[in-house]
């Protein structure tokens, strides 16, 4: 193995991004096997490190089978990690390969699906311990959540249900809804990436019977069915190619019924939390143009869930006073929050709303001694926009605030650019 190999194997083993890309760009192979037959791409799908995958599957073959009989695609059913299963499933990787036990990515999909994650541990480790669960990112930016199931000294991510999902889209395999359904209510982790997979394949499906049928669960008894089907809805709406509800009902042809109507209704008879949530969402994306009279009254629910579906939706609202009149005491109040991520989202719309006055400006800068760091971010990232040198002065004592590799570098990138060309104002008026 070349010099270039090895590192790079030892660069995805450190999950080095910078590293990586340098050494790709050096010519190091991604399909050199190291020392145990494993080459760093099988290394990064093995283990599900999505960001170093993202680079390596750029350079790799993606159907290479290694020497233990697995493309990168069954390795990644395998390892129950879902993002990049989905990746390689929407790439040029051959779906249709079979792995050492003669099983499709589909077939050991389906296979750890029936079986369950911890009870196919327990069967190849023969372990009879306790095993561990833990909640992982399973893609580059963290927007997907999976399980981490560790279980005599082996470990596997809980995605498989997820990639299955995908897997019978991309064979042309039409799960009914109930199925779908089922799959969703059976993860109890309303984050993980079963959920957003059983909901991707039906609003992608984008037909009338789809959203008939996620309509009917309006009034359905459990409150995880309810959520589901508000969730089809609301992705059924932001995702429609005509255009927004309005768009659908003109557009001649468009097979999925408009969803406002629906969810009006929906808003006022609704009790559960996380359905509450996911409605007030959904009716976000269908713009009516009293959503403000709508969601506000919700905006001091006693549930968290509720209260960060109203402060999200609260951002890119019409820039008018009038609408800064009625935002503005209710985004003060979020600032306060018990919950992390509503003080840190406040911050973000005030930040996009400019609202610079000094109450505003000083509720934030409260926030730069905040216990979560992430809100600290964001509250010096809003400061800096609304040109408080409080925000200036954060950002300069930041650790590593212009290392692109930094965990908060992108989320800051736009304070830093605003922060440049203030400065790059002010010399040339000198």
């Amino acid at each position: 193995m070349t010099q270039h190999g090895a590192a790079l194997i030892a660069a995805v083993r450190a999950d080095d991004k910078a590293g990586i890309w340098d050494l790709l760009g050096a010519g190091a192979d991604p399909d050199a096997p190291g020392e145990d037959g494993l080459s760093a791409l099988d290394i990064a799908v093995g283990e599900g490190l999505a960001a170093a995958f993202e680079a390596l599957r750029q350079y790799a073959k993606l159907d290479r089978r290694s020497s233990d009989g697995f493309t990168p695609l069954l390795r990644a059913v395998d390892a129950g990690c879902y993002a990049i299963a989905d990746l390689l499933t929407g790439s040029s990787a051959a779906t249709g390969l079979t792995g050492p036990d003669g099983r499709t990515a589909l077939e050991l999909a389906r296979h750890w699906h029936e079986t369950g994650a911890e009870n196919e541990l327990r069967r190849r480790t023969g372990a009879t311990g306790p095993a561990e669960l833990s909640r992982v990112p399973d893609d580059e930016d963290g927007f997907w959540l999976t399980g981490l199931l560790r279980l005599g000294g082996a470990q596997v991510r809980t995605g498989h249900t997820a990639i299955l999902c995908s897997l019978e889209v991309a064979y042309g395999i039409r799960t009914p809804f109930e199925e779908l359904l089922a799959r969703a209510e059976a993860e109890p982790d309303l984050e993980h990436v079963t959920h957003s997979a059983t909901v991707k394949v039906l609003y992608q499906r984008a037909d009338r019977d789809t959203w008939e049928a996620a309509a009917a669960l309006r009034t359905h008894p459990r409150p995880s069915a309810r959520r589901f089907g508000a969730d089809v809805l609301r992705c059924m709406a932001l995702f429609d190619e005509c255009g927004g509800d309005e768009g659908c009902v003109e557009a001649p042809g468009c097979p999925v019924p408009p969803s406002r109507e629906l969810f009006l209704g929906w808003l006022t008879e609704e009790t559960d939390p996380e359905v509450l949530a996911e409605v007030i969402s959904g009716l976000a994306e269908t713009d009516p143009p009293d959503f403000l009279d709508l969601a506000l009254p919700h905006h001091g629910h006693p549930s968290a869930v509720v209260r960060r579906a109203v402060v999200v939706t609260l951002y890119g609202q019409p820039d008018d006073a009038a609408v800064g009149d009625r935002l503005r005491p209710v985004l003060l109040a979020y600032l306060r929050d018990s919950d992390a991520s509503i003080r840190g989202r406040a911050c973000e719309t005030l930040a996009e709303r400019k609202e610079r006055s000094a109450e505003v400006r000083d509720a934030v800068a409260r926030l730069l001694d905040d216990p979560e760091e992430f809100v600290r971010v964001e509250a010096m990232r809003t400061l800096t926009l609304l040109d408080d040198p409080r925000g200036e002065e954060a950002l300069e004592r930041f650790p590593h605030p212009y290392d692109e590799d930094a965990p908060y570098f992108g989320r800051l990138y736009d304070a830093h650019r605003h922060l440049g060309q203030r400065r790059a104002a002010a010399r040339a008026a000198d």
